[in-house]
């Protein structure tokens, strides 16, 4: 026996900021196994130690490092995919027909983001220590954007929505 179809809004809410920045922190703990591993092992490969006077290799950690985040947000966004934060939050990104965004787009978000973050690192190391705030800019573009949109999601062409979990809205709890 087939499940009856549900009709549903054409389109799907917008995360809001607070379910975004709850995904962001759970996102954060995941990524620092993502990290303590690929650091691992480029340390392995290369005998890198964090060693005084090795500046190339202290580069080429930080861009191997940059390179892996890509490469995991862009596989997980692509197609239709999510993280595990994604999945338990009921986040999902889709672009503005609301398909899956292609490996393109989630490259360009995450492009975007880092672009965003290394400006306001590199503000807060060669100006001043307080412009380490400007990281919230991109997440402030939620509470001003009709759609509840970052910037790296302006740039980008996507849209984080919030699709409850589905076991959840079965049982009430949602």
């Amino acid at each position: 026996m087939t499940e009856p179809v549900i009709a549903h809004d054409a389109r799907a809410p917008s995360a809001d900021p607070w379910r975004r920045m709850m995904g962001f922190v759970y996102e954060s703990i995941i990524l620092f196994g993502v990290i303590w591993f690929a650091g691992y092992v480029f340390s392995s490969l290369t005998q890198y130690q964090a060693q005084r006077g090795n500046l190339a290799l202290h580069h080429l950690f930080q861009v191997f490092t940059f390179a892996v985040l890509g490469l995991y947000f862009s596989w997980f966004w692509a197609h239709g995919r999510r993280t595990v934060p994604m999945k338990t939050l009921g986040l999902d990104l889709v672009d503005r027909q609301e398909r899956p965004l292609s490996m393109t787009r989630a490259a360009l978000r995450y492009g975007a983001g880092l672009a965003f973050f290394l400006a306001a690192m590199a503000g807060t190391v060669y100006i001043h220590p307080v412009l380490f705030l400007f990281n919230l800019v991109p997440f402030l573009a939620c509470f001003i954007d009709p759609q509840q949109r970052s910037l790296p999601d302006l740039i980008a062409g996507s849209r984080l929505i919030h699709k409850p979990v589905e076991g959840k809205r079965a049982r009430g709890l949602v």
